[in-house]
């Protein structure tokens, strides 16, 4: 992943994934088809890992009482910690082929059913149909967020980290509180 993060994605070729391992070729080609196996190889394990620190937030915010911004912005810390799989994941890959956009779409998927749950769950957004919206608007926010950390663009920089931080959770509590808001 260290490899397609700082490079093209194009441009990372088998004997490039050998040397960064250790491997030759022909042991690379034994465990992987092609180089793009490689490739959704990293970011399946990335979205297996957010997805399953997402599950610990959501576990830890019911037993704390936190807020569901909270969860974000410490999803956000989590990607900021995971760098290079990070800049694959939310810079890099999107578009690549439609094997990285499928997974793409179930991991999306996947985090909507957990930010819906948690909000159904702590009386947030009336209804299913308003919950799960709320929780696309969630995960939305998440990738956005995450793509200006681990940029460092524009908004984060004006920011900074802690004040963008604190947008960031403000914003998904918002989202969340629904029609509690106003």
């Amino acid at each position: 992943m260290t490899l397609y993060a700082v490079r093209r994605i194009e441009d990372v070729t088998v004997a490039d994934i050998a040397e960064e391992a250790s491997m030759t070729s022909a042991a690379v080609y034994y465990h992987y088809p092609s180089k793009e196996d490689v490739l959704i190889e990293g970011l399946r394990a990335f979205a297996e890992g957010m997805t399953g620190e997402l599950a610990d937030q959501m576990e830890s915010v019911g037993e704390r009482g936190g807020t569901l911004g909270e969860v974000v912005a410490a999803m956000v810390s989590w990607v900021e910690e995971h760098r290079s799989s990070a800049l694959v994941w939310f810079v890099s890959s999107p578009g690549i082929n439609e094997s990285v956009e499928a997974l793409r779409r179930e991991t999306r998927l996947d985090m909507v059913d957990a930010f819906g749950g948690c909000i159904k769950t702590n009386g947030g957004a009336n209804g299913v149909p308003r919950a799960t919206v709320s929780a696309m608007a969630i995960v939305v926010l998440f990738e956005q967020a995450s793509v200006s950390a681990l940029t460092e663009d524009e908004v984060f920089s004006n920011l900074g980290p802690r004040r963008f931080a604190s947008e960031v959770i403000s914003l998904a509590d918002l989202i969340a509180a629904g029609d509690r808001v106003g």
